[in-house]
């Protein structure tokens, strides 16, 4: 495994599409291997241990935002 690998994805998608994204997430999470893919990058992580959950939301005129975050440590080898 690399030390340290980074990957990001931006996309347009229906609340349903968008929905699923999400259920695949967790289904990752609750799998302890997650498998993130989008064009040539890729990158798979394991979440495990305690997890630091972080939720915020924001509401505008103009739009509206949810910002949802999950971290972990690896344990020491």
């Amino acid at each position: 495994m690399r030390a340290d690998q980074e990957f990001e994805f931006e996309g347009v998608a229906t609340p349903s599409e968008a929905a699923d994204t999400l259920a695949r997430i967790a289904a990752g999470i609750r799998a302890r291997s997650l498998s993130l893919t989008a064009g040539d990058e890729r990158i798979t992580v394991f979440p495990g241990g305690r997890l630091m959950v972080q939720i915020g939301a924001k509401r505008t005129n103009a739009k509206g935002t949810i910002d949802i975050g999950v971290a972990w440590r690896h344990p020491k080898v």
